[in-house]
């Protein structure tokens, strides 16, 4: 049977990169936060392009989708946990069904480029809560620790991120999938203004080791946004840290 990959991630994480990597893979059907198309539309306030592309604008409509798709070919699909939270935590079955994985980053840094992006941005839009909350339940479900990804391991360390994520997950390791054409892969047409740099890539970039803390400190309510997810960024990455020993 073909396989179905989930890697659930929060904004401004990281990935988009990694998903463009499983672009060119090119054994994998790649689908790019469809269950957005759940939480937004043309009339929302989060900057977007054309969301009128097609998408099912149901939780039901969207999983029906990816399992059709399923039936051709291995899927791959990239999504925000704070898109469906309420649905994935009743929909045991369908998070059994495929492989999960989760990518976090340092939130102070996730949250400035998330307010860049969206300055209105609401609380649990920063992701950390929600994602914490489906990797409780993914291990409950399975009795394993889910494969936590750093993006900052993934942009400073790509080949042997990678590496580690492939063995896990069973995949031949395509180290030419680390390198590509600069474009606009069709599955981000959607949020392209999101993923300039994505766009402009030919390659996984590293981490910039600068970073102005006055750009959270100067905002009280994206103080408040980071301590409130702070913590489950920690609770996470104790599992990234076992990764590397």
């Amino acid at each position: 049977m073909n396989r179905m990959i989930a890697l659930w991630a929060h904004p401004r994480s990281r990935s988009t990169v990694l998903e463009r990597v499983f672009i060119e893979r090119g054994d994998f059907e790649v689908f790019h936060e469809p269950f957005a198309h759940m939480a937004f539309d043309e009339q929302s306030a989060i900057p977007h392009d054309n969301l009128d592309c097609g998408l099912p604008r149901t939780y039901e409509g969207v999983k029906a989708l990816l399992r059709d798709a399923r039936q051709t070919r291995s899927v791959f699909h990239k999504d925000m946990c704070y898109h469906c939270l309420d649905e994935l935590k009743a929909d045991p079955e369908f998070l059994l069904e495929q492989q999960n994985v989760f990518i976090i980053r340092e939130p102070a840094r996730a949250i400035v480029s998330h307010h860049a992006m969206f300055a209105q941005m609401p609380l649990q839009a920063i992701g950390h809560k929600a994602m914490y909350e489906i990797f409780c339940l993914v291990t409950r479900l399975t009795g394993k620790t889910p494969h936590v990804i750093n993006g900052d391991d993934l942009a400073n360390r790509p080949q042997q991120t990678l590496r580690r994520l492939c063995d896990h997950l069973q995949l031949e390791f395509l180290p030419q999938a680390l390198s590509w054409e600069a474009s606009c892969p069709v599955q981000w047409q959607a949020w392209r203004s999101w993923h300039t740099e994505a766009e402009l890539s030919t390659r996984i970039l590293p981490a910039s080791a600068d970073f102005d803390e006055q750009q959270l400190t100067a905002h009280p309510h994206l103080m408040a946004y980071y301590q409130a997810h702070r913590p489950f960024y920690e609770r996470m990455n104790q599992f990234v840290q076992q990764e590397h020993s």
